[in-house]
């Protein structure tokens, strides 16, 4: 089903009342002319029927103009002369006094004192066709700039709804993360409640992801202290069991207590990265940074950093936690070496390893979503990083297999925003 569009709909609106009110105004205009034009006609023919009358008079015979038929009858009736080939029938049909129409002819008639008659005859034909070159000389220009009324009117819309199409191009320039309200002081009178919904509907969101940020980053940091004083109790307990299966209970629960510690620690991560926000960051050179991120982990790495400054509009404090969980992910569920690359457009990290499907990978940068098994890893390190990333101005991109592999996993930080064929 075709789409409706304002911008259509109101030119075919504009365009239909003008093309109706262009027809009426011809029409009107038709007729106005053909009644202005027998006015001319009519006034011409008396001023002929005067002038043969007066001559009549003065020679008691008759006379024809060019393009008229005459007659004049005595006050008796009978034809004293009446132009050669007029229809005998025509001027029988004629009014007895003034004007009337007879068939194809405009007739007037006049009487003198004396009780004789003139009839003038003169053919519509000639006012019809001088109707019709009238009306034509008129419809021609017209005609040819109707179009340019399109034109002009489509321009006129076009430039109206500039406001709608700059709400939009703000609204879709927002990062998932900016929801301040919309400043559009040029907007429209009749955009104004579009424009304030909006600003309501993000502060709403606002709220609601505040409130879900305090949440989580309360509840983690809360979780803390018992997870650390839990797993100091049960590696005490593990240190002073004699029986082998408390012993193995006891590692069993220090090893839940480590990744629940991870968690809550990835948790506040996930709610700091939320609300970094740095819309002027300044160009910082990340090559060194990154290099002391990766010497932080287990190692096995593959370098591809050029040896001159990486210089990049991104804060090294946006820019560290991103690069440790994607080198952390690819070590913990990939295999080694882990390839590092880093440009002045993107920061990549790959590795081979067991193939994530279409499907999966689409989902990773959700909270608590997983690749592989449920017992590795805290489910929130691409969602930290796809965070990061957006706020920052770029996007995150996971690649599996690695192009012109059977295998692995690409996760890709673009420094720059999406493009449409991305």
């Amino acid at each position: 089903m075709r789409k409706s569009s304002l911008l259509r709909d109101l030119v075919g609106g504009f365009g239909a009342g003008i093309i109706v009110v262009w027809f009426v105004a011809m029409f009107v205009g038709w007729i106005a002319l053909r009644e202005e034009l027998d006015e001319i006609y009519d006034a011409s023919l008396a001023r002929v029927a005067d002038h043969v009358l007066s001559i009549s008079d003065r020679s008691g015979g008759g006379t024809r103009g060019s393009d008229l038929f005459v007659e004049l009858t005595a006050p008796d009736g009978t034809v004293q002369f009446r132009s050669p080939g007029t229809d005998s029938t025509l001027f029988s049909m004629a009014a007895d006094q003034g004007f009337s129409e007879a068939g194809d002819m405009r007739v007037l008639t006049l009487h003198n004192p004396d009780g004789s008659a003139l009839r003038v005859a003169d053919p519509l034909k000639e006012r019809r066709e001088a109707a019709r070159e009238t009306l034509v000389a008129m419809l021609l220009p017209s005609v040819l700039l109707l179009p340019l009324a399109f034109l002009a009117t489509r321009a006129f819309i076009r430039r109206r709804l500039a406001p709608i199409r700059a709400l939009s191009a703000e609204v879709e320039g927002r990062s998932a993360a900016d929801l301040h309200p919309i400043d559009a002081p040029a907007t429209p009178e009749e955009l104004e409640p579009v424009r304030d919904a909006i600003n309501r509907l993000m502060a709403r969101l606002s709220d609601a992801f505040e409130a879900e940020r305090s949440f989580s980053s309360n509840a983690a940091h809360e979780l803390r202290t018992p997870i650390a004083a839990a797993y100091a109790q049960t590696q005490l307990l593990i240190d002073k069991a004699d029986d082998p299966a408390i012993r193995s209970r006891a590692e069993a629960i220090a090893r839940t207590m480590q990744r629940l510690s991870r968690l809550s620690a990835k948790l506040l991560e996930l709610a700091r990265a939320e609300v970094v926000r740095d819309d002027d960051p300044g160009l910082h050179d990340l090559a060194p940074v990154l290099r002391l991120v990766a010497s932080d982990c287990k190692g096995g790495h593959r370098y591809d950093i050029p040896d001159h400054p990486v210089m990049v509009r991104m804060d090294v404090d946006v820019f560290a936690p991103m690069a440790r969980n994607l080198i952390e992910n690819a070590e913990l569920h990939g295999q080694q070496p882990v390839t590092i690359r880093l440009t002045k457009q993107l920061f990549q990290v790959s590795n081979h390893g067991q193939m994530v499907a279409p499907d999966k990978l689409a989902r990773l940068t959700r909270r608590f979503e997983r690749a592989g098994s449920r017992e590795i890893g805290s489910g929130l390190g691409l969602a930290i990083v796809d965070t990061l990333a957006q706020n920052a101005g770029g996007w995150l991109e996971l690649q599996s297999p690695i192009p012109g592999s059977v295998d692995g996993f690409r996760a890709t930080v673009h420094f720059g925003p999406m493009r449409q064929d991305s």
